[in-house]
């Protein structure tokens, strides 16, 4: 096979940081029966080390422990020459390139929990590249691309077909949170568009600090733009509003409501609320999720009622 592009391979030159990390993530979604859910994994080489795996979940369940499906397994080691998308996990999560930057396939079999999915791009890749310090400090690169996942999952023998709109990510470079911010990581796909954002802060007002709209075949960075919250569930945001300029000059203004989210805390130092979310822009139904994170000290106190989000 034909040498990979770099985003879909190990960086050629990671040096000896223990904490270089190589990340992935697709979401997975059954809409119209409220599941949501992500394959998320990251690999640090220079430990030998490999985290992550499938995790679905619907209202009926948000925790580790009540969710549909978890298997986000710590400590795994580095399968024998594995790459980024060409590798099987301990877990049975196995992952392959079928199209570089277009066509993924992604299978595993364990607990009753089944996957047979492909996952295929709908546009072209975005670079996300912030001028926050902070966001800087946590990747040397980071792409997004929007596409559309189709195949089959399984559940303790029921079936379920899936064809979906899918945001995927990846990224690569150093990766410590000695200062986790708070903030959101969303987006939202249609037929022939889409748009993706990262927005910063505390309260109800957070600034975008990243990400793109593609819309009639063009795709461009966010310039400028703000995330209002609307209205506040337990955990995090419940209706938010996006209004942001692209470098073309083109705006978005979305609505955005938000199911309960599931509580993720595959790391110790911050949590996410990850979230199935519906958008209306001009009319427009998009789909998508908004992961909402903040250092782990801070959600436990919102946890605890010792924070009043409202």
């Amino acid at each position: 096979m034909t040498e990979l592009p770099q985003a879909d391979r190990f960086y050629d030159s990671p040096g000896n940081d223990p904490y270089w990390n190589e990340s992935a993530w697709f979401s997975l979604s059954i809409p119209e029966r409220r599941i949501h859910g992500v394959i998320q994994y990251y690999f640090r080489p220079n430990m030998g080390m490999l985290n992550g795996g499938p995790i679905l979940w619907d209202p009926s369940g948000t925790n580790t422990w009540d969710c549909l499906y978890y298997n986000w397994s710590h400590l795994q080691a580095l399968p024998p020459g594995a790459q980024k998308f060409c590798m099987t996990a301990n877990n049975s999560l196995s992952v392959e390139v079928l199209e570089p930057l277009r066509r993924y396939a992604i299978a595993y079999d364990n607990e009753g929990f089944g996957l047979d999915l492909e996952w295929r791009a709908l546009g072209p890749v975005h670079e996300l590249k912030s001028g926050d310090p902070g966001q800087r400090a946590t990747q040397k690169f980071h792409i997004e691309q929007p596409g559309r996942m189709v195949g089959t999952l399984r559940r303790d023998g029921e079936k379920f077909a899936v064809d979906c709109y899918s945001m995927r990510d990846a990224s690569y470079g150093p990766r410590s949170y000695a200062s986790t911010a708070s903030g959101g990581y969303f987006w939202g796909i249609a037929a022939n568009s889409a748009f993706h954002a990262i927005a910063k802060g505390e309260g109800t007002e957070q600034s975008v600090i990243g990400g793109f709209i593609w819309k009639d075949g063009e795709l461009a960075s966010l310039s400028s733009g703000t995330r209002r919250v609307l209205e506040f569930g337990r955990y995090g945001p419940k209706r938010i509003r996006l209004e942001a300029t692209d470098q073309l000059g083109r705006e978005i203004a979305a609505d955005g409501q938000l199911d309960e989210g599931f509580i993720f805390t595959g790391y110790t130092d911050h949590t996410v609320v990850w979230s199935l979310l519906q958008w209306d822009w001009a009319g427009v139904t998009y789909w998508g999720d908004n992961q909402e994170f903040c250092p782990s000290a801070r959600f436990r106190r919102i946890a605890r009622g010792e924070i009043n989000l409202a």
